[in-house]
């Protein structure tokens, strides 16, 4: 890979660093209760100094050290310790999503703290934390920031693709708009608003949570009261979102998640159910038609927060147990997504209704880095043309290169009638690309065109049509027809038209030469079905039989057979005074191959082929 290139892969990868790494796998939540993922597996935590009723978030280094954690309204430090102004911050103690962590896009040391309030009495506002500060530990250093007067208790986030920048949504109370603020490294940029779908207003109504799908292009979140979800398109490049689609349920809503691609939805009510949406079916309807309910049902417990983990599963939280439910599955239709309500045991702590919130592109299925591959042939004959096979892995688009060739450039996945028409050696190139960087494949001289083969032609030397010699194997056609057994340098014409001769060199490329209009010199005035010859092939013996009137008015001993081989050589010759129209002909001694048999009598003639065996 050259410099250029290795810089090009070097942008890529700091862009999509915070989606690969280790930064959602510890988890504080409920009455004290967490969750290590950093083996792989779930592994419960009893270190926690936190008791969140609902919302909560963690955060932890690209390593998956925890660094701090919040319930909205207090920080911990990574030794579970308050931190210096960790205290006071308006997250509501009752807020569904009380609280949101996101990395300082401009400052790896400098973490951002959203929070919202519980039940609309408050706003969005944010904090921020400072981690050079307090021996490494942490210190919060601006503490709510105001930046909308009311919303609902949802708060959810997003990378924009492509950069390290963050969106983070939350939805305005008393209206339907959609605040999307995207963090950047010079801070936050003005709002996107979207209005679009139901107005958030009446008793109780903020509750629930907001969910953006793990990649970005879903959005969905719950009107508690209404007893209804709230399904919409997100646009991560904009920040807008669009195309409503209600969900109604039986109960009270609240939980939410996506499958990590994003074509399955889950959402729960509190009355210990959970659905499964497949969101791949494109209509509204047929969305709707897919409901299901998951078994067994959740027992004993309101069920709170959905969340995705870094071990692919979601966890559901279940209020006052000892236990968390797992889906085990979420990519997976139908009840083979394996939930299990007792899924994972946090004793001897207990969930309550919310579990850690994250921006939810930690999730994504952290994609490959492309691997460029290609085969074909690499030994061609000038002026034909050859297909490029590609064997690449992880590639989305392709871009091929191909100097000195007929087109030269390429975008097909395999591309086809790559033509060449002058001898030489020629590089290929093919740069396979995905959403994470590219690949370059180059391959000095891999195609290598023979040299022309050396020109042909036809001469002609009776009924003789010969070729130039030396090519390593010839074929005749007569009118354009393929002559069986015609594949020597020189061919005997058997009759008068166009011939032409495929000549093919050392490299197996192939040069053409024709002659047009051939007369055969001596023709038939009898025509061949005067002279019968059997059997045809023969290894032995073969019979002449020429028609009766061919002898009449003759004189015996003027009657000749001549048999020639294809190069117009004599190599039988009979004369005898008393031939007869039936003759028979020892041919043991002639080599295999194609004969012409010729009887001559006065001004008459007449010839017909035979094959020795």
């Amino acid at each position: 890979m050259n410099k250029k290139l290795l810089v090009l892969g070097l942008i890529f990868i700091s862009q999509f660093s915070f989606s690969q790494n280790k930064r959602a796998n510890v988890w504080y939540f409920g009455s004290q209760a967490g969750i290590d993922f950093n083996s792989g597996s779930a592994v419960a935590l009893n270190n926690s100094a936190m008791s969140a009723i609902e919302g909560c978030a963690t955060m932890c280094d690209t390593s998956g050290t925890l660094m701090f954690y919040t319930n909205g309204f207090m920080v911990w430090d990574r030794n579970h310790m308050q931190m210096p102004n960790g205290t006071g911050l308006l997250g509501g103690s009752s807020s569904s999503q009380s609280s949101l962590i996101v990395p300082d896009p401009g400052n790896m040391n400098q973490y951002y703290i959203f929070t919202t309030a519980s039940d609309a009495s408050g706003g969005l506002t944010y904090s921020m934390v400072d981690m050079t500060l307090n021996s490494g530990n942490g210190d919060v250093t601006t503490i709510n920031t105001p930046l909308v007067n009311s919303v609902s208790e949802k708060l959810t986030g997003f990378q924009k693709p492509g950069t390290n920048d963050i969106w983070v949504l939350t939805h305005e109370w008393g209206t339907a708009d959609f605040y999307a603020y995207l963090v950047t490294a010079t801070g936050l940029n003005a709002p996107v608003i979207s209005t679009v779908g139901q107005v958030h207003t009446g008793p109780n109504n903020a509750i629930g949570y907001m969910k953006m799908s793990p990649n970005g292009d879903k959005l969905c979140l719950a009107q508690s009261r209404n007893n209804d979800f709230e399904l919409f398109d997100f646009d991560a490049a904009t920040g807008v979102v669009i195309n409503p689609l209600i969900l109604p349920v039986n109960f009270y809503t609240y939980g939410i998640e996506f499958s990590r691609d994003g074509k399955i939805l889950y959402a729960a009510e509190f009355q210990n159910e959970i659905f499964q949406y497949d969101l791949t079916l494109g209509s509204s309807a047929a969305i709707l038609a897919s409901k299901l309910l998951l078994l067994p049902t959740p027992v004993g417990s309101e069920i709170g927060s959905l969340q995705m983990a870094p071990d692919g599963k979601i966890y559901v939280c279940k209020n006052s147990s000892n236990f968390v439910g797992v889906i085990n599955n979420p990519a997976t239709l139908g009840q083979g997504c394996n939930y299990v309500d007792n899924g994972f045991d946090i004793s001897p702590h207990q969930g309550i209704e919310g579990l850690p919130n994250f921006i939810q592109s930690i999730f994504t299925e952290a994609p490959l880095n492309p691997v460029a591959l290609f085969n074909a042939p690499n030994h061609i004959c000038p002026g034909t043309c050859t297909n490029f096979t590609n064997l690449s892995i992880n590639g989305q688009t392709y871009l091929w290169s191909f100097p000195g060739a007929n087109p030269s450039v390429s975008t097909d996945v395999n591309p086809t009638n790559i033509c060449y028409n002058t001898p030489g050696t020629y590089t290929i190139q093919l740069i396979a690309s995905n959403a994470i960087g590219n690949d370059t494949l180059t391959l000095n001289n891999f195609i290598t065109v023979y040299p022309n083969p050396a020109p042909q032609g036809i001469a002609q030397s009776g009924d003789t049509l010969i070729a130039n010699q030396g090519a390593n194997s010839y074929q005749w056609y007569y009118g354009g027809v393929l002559i069986p057994g015609a594949t020597d340098y020189f061919y005997v014409a058997m009759a008068s038209g166009d011939y032409n001769v495929v000549a093919t060199d050392v490299n197996g490329c192939e040069v053409e030469a024709a002659i047009f209009d051939v007369i055969a010199e001596i023709q038939s005035t009898i025509n061949y079905d005067q002279l019968a010859i059997y059997p045809n092939p023969s290894k032995d013996f073969i019979m002449i039989d020429s028609a009766p009137d061919f002898f009449r008015g003759g004189v015996a001993a003027e009657v000749r057979i001549s048999i020639y081989n294809v190069i117009g050589m004599g190599v039988i010759q009979l004369q005898a005074s008393n031939l007869q129209p039936k003759t028979t002909i020892d041919v043991r001694t002639l080599p295999a191959g194609i004969y012409l048999v010729e009887i001559s009598f006065g001004n008459k003639t007449v010839r017909n082929k035979f094959v020795k065996e």
